[in-house]
């Protein structure tokens, strides 16, 4: 063995595992964050795409709010309940808007019956509410503000950060904003004249962003316009005879 040979000393070999490291740490570093921000993306997507399915829905239900209504049937034939606003198979269309409250009737499912939908701001602090829940259930003989089945709400979106989901705008060119709450028995002329709802949320996510540590939060925004066939004004069968 050449006696001029030498191997590492013990300083360069320590030097070597340190700078070894801190090139290892960097490395973890930038997968932790990339971890971390792959988390806060995805929790971000799942509470947009559960909003925006909630919005579809909404939006899928307003368009068939007053369908069907007398002038879908011949006279006589099927509607016999007086007043005829009371028949089940007669969707009157919008039955009451509130900041957090929208109840309409129609047929929002392709089975040709009439349903009473209503949406409902929940502002319990249980089970990811505060959040908006749904129901969907068949038009009785009755009354569409007071004689209803009661309700049977399902959870639809979680997380609303905000209390002022609805707002209605009266038909015409400047779009008045009508002063809420309405219904039927009560407000029958801004009932007939709505034009257009408009619903806002906010969201608020329940998973905290790793990086920030705060919670990540999103704004959705739907305006409808409305085939609102309202039988609320009673000048007029129809009130969207005279758009």
């Amino acid at each position: 063995m050449n006696s001029k040979e030498q191997g590492f000393s013990l300083v360069e070999l320590m030097m070597a595992i340190v700078v070894l490291l801190v090139v290892v740490g960097g490395i973890f570093s930038v997968i932790d964050v990339v971890n971390q921000r792959s988390y806060t993306e995805q929790a971000k997507l799942d509470m947009f795409q559960e909003a925006r399915e909630f919005m579809d829905q909404m939006s899928r239900d307003l368009h068939q709010a007053g369908y069907p209504s007398p002038r879908h049937y011949v006279s006589g034939t099927v509607l016999d309940v007086s007043p005829v606003t009371n028949d089940k198979d007669n969707a009157v269309g919008i039955v009451k808007v509130a900041s957090g409250d929208l109840w309409f009737e129609g047929d929002v499912d392709g089975t040709g019956k009439v349903s009473v939908v209503r949406y409902h701001l929940d502002t319990s602090t249980a089970n990811g509410c505060p959040c908006l829940r749904r129901s969907q259930l068949a038009k009785v003989d009755a009354d569409p503000v007071d004689g209803q089945t009661a309700e049977d709400y399902q959870v639809q979106v979680t997380g609303v950060q905000n209390t002022q989901i609805f707002s209605v705008f009266a038909r015409g060119t400047t779009g008045t904003p009508i002063t809420l709450p309405i219904n039927f028995n009560d407000n029958a002329d801004n009932i007939a004249s709505a034009d257009t709802i408009k619903a806002v949320l906010s969201l608020r996510s329940p998973n905290m962003d790793l990086k920030t540590k705060q919670h990540p939060q999103t704004t959705l925004v739907l305006t409808v316009k409305l085939n609102n066939c309202s039988q609320a004004t009673i000048n007029y069968a129809m009130s969207c005879e005279w758009r």
